[in-house]
């Protein structure tokens, strides 16, 4: 896997950058490796760093005040892993990031991203870009969760099911808002 390749056709998939200030973008992003269940950020600290999802699979997940928690986001490689509230406003995090497999990360801080924000030309395009996909991810999300029943939610996961059976039952389950006993009767129903 040349994940310096996948980084770069994230970034020029949102932008178009001269060679020269591609690189000069490529070497504020670090690459790191994170194990299975690890936690990347947790409530109450501050998302400080954009990354890209090189490898492996996250999860975006909130705990309420009896410890329930509800997976809100599943993030699968070439995709944006963070908590972008607390990034943007640079306010604590109300969420947890985990990852969920042996996995790597691309990332830049918020400050460095600014910086090349204010000094290469056509760079700033890149994240108004992918912030318009996040808003418009976010708000597909929260349409679906207000109009669409558990059945419709789940049958339009099944169209990304190579990454989702990689998902384990009870976060898939509280991502599309069920038990995980009501997700195993859909699943029974479907396959019969």
């Amino acid at each position: 896997m040349d994940q310096r390749k996948i980084l770069t056709d994230f970034i020029t998939y949102y932008c178009d950058l001269s060679d020269k200030d591609l690189e000069a973008v490529l070497r504020h992003f670090t690459f790191r490796e994170v194990a299975a269940n690890t936690i990347i950020l947790r409530r109450g600290q501050l998302c400080d760093t954009l990354s890209v999802a090189i490898k492996g699979l996250f999860r975006l997940y909130a705990v309420d005040d009896t410890g329930n928690e509800t997976t809100t986001w599943l993030v699968f490689e070439d995709t944006l892993v963070m908590e972008p509230a607390s990034f943007l406003t640079r306010q604590p995090s109300r969420y947890y990031l985990q990852a969920l497999e042996n996995s790597v990360m691309a990332s830049i801080t918020y400050n460095e991203l600014q910086v090349l924000y204010r000094t290469i030309p056509g760079f700033e395009a890149f994240g108004r870009k992918l912030m318009e996909e996040v808003l418009v991810g976010t708000m597909c999300r929260a349409t679906s969760l207000l109009l669409d029943s558990p059945q419709e939610r789940y049958n339009r996961l099944l169209g990304r099911a190579t990454f989702m059976q990689r998902v384990p039952l009870k976060y898939l389950a509280s991502f599309i808002g069920v038990t995980p006993s009501s997700l195993s009767r859909m699943r029974r129903r479907m396959q019969s």
